[in-house]
């Protein structure tokens, strides 16, 4: 039996226990942990949609994760819906975690590509283009108006349907125990940028994005070369970064920076709900 999570008295809103290890905290309207224990599954609203959720699965990449009973999974699906959410998609999914949740409903809508880049030497970074890292403490973020900018790009880059939001950037700069975000500049104005983290020997591309009209100049390329070079010097035997399958460009660009795809992809999943 997986123990529930204890309920912090300053979380507000609904807040009651299923039995056989589930916990629900509704921490603000619509958001919060539903399942804590062996996996923890967050949810809040997915950005640009709010009828539509999305569901954080704590370890979701590791193709060792085990997943709750499936009829655990279906009361993570009755809360979502008595939430009064439409739909709902999951963060990227190893292979045992798609299949549990297929089992009740959810469907693919974006497979991704897993790839590793192993760290024998620095990479050299090649183009000259500038780039710049915006350093903060790990308790902090960058000033107001450059996360903005910062989600501006990504905008342009993934469009409204897969951006980031506020919260979204937060969550990738604290998934892991360091974090830098390297950005660069055309014409004085920010162009692209990267987000980096380390936890413990391991390293990670968090996300990538360029303005379209600054594509195809080597800017992508060298923000994760810079992105790499950073990740080296904290001593990481290795980084690994994902990215759509049908993105031909950017599995180029990782490729030609030494990335080679794992055995295993990750997929986003997908389920309509009933209100």
């Amino acid at each position: 039996m997986v123990p529930a999570i204890s309920c912090d008295s300053r979380h507000r809103g609904d807040q009651s226990h299923y039995g056989h290890g589930v916990s629900l905290v509704e921490q603000s309207s619509r958001a919060g942990v539903i399942w804590s224990g062996a996996v923890t599954a967050r949810a809040r609203s997915w950005p640009q949609v709010p009828g539509r959720a999305v569901l954080l699965i704590g370890g979701s990449h590791s193709p060792s994760l085990q997943m709750p009973d499936t009829h655990i999974l279906q009361t993570w699906v009755d809360t979502l819906s008595r939430w009064g959410y439409r739909s709902v998609r999951t963060s990227p999914l190893a292979p045992g975690a798609t299949a549990a949740l297929s089992a009740v409903g959810f469907t693919p809508v974006q497979n991704l590509t897993l790839l590793e880049r192993i760290s024998t030497t620095s990479p050299i970074i090649q183009s000259q283009l500038p780039t710049a890292a915006v350093r903060f403490p790990f308790s902090r973020f960058p000033r107001t108006a450059l996360t903005r900018t910062i989600i501006e790009v990504d905008r342009e880059a993934f469009g409204d349907e897969w951006m980031m939001d506020q919260e979204t950037f937060e969550e990738a700069l604290r998934a892991t125990r360091r974090s830098r975000i390297f950005v660069s500049h055309v014409d004085g104005a920010l162009s692209g940028f990267v987000i980096a983290g380390v936890t413990d020997s391991y390293g990670f591309i968090q996300r990538l994005a360029v303005r379209p009209a600054c594509r195809r100049h080597g800017e992508a390329t060298n923000l994760v070369q810079t992105a790499l070079s950073w990740i080296h010097s904290r001593g990481c035997s290795s980084t690994v970064v994902n990215t759509e399958t049908s993105n031909v460009s950017a599995l180029s660009i990782y490729k030609k920076c030494g990335f080679t795809p794992m055995e295993y992809g990750l997929t986003v999943m997908e389920r309509q709900l009933v209100a």
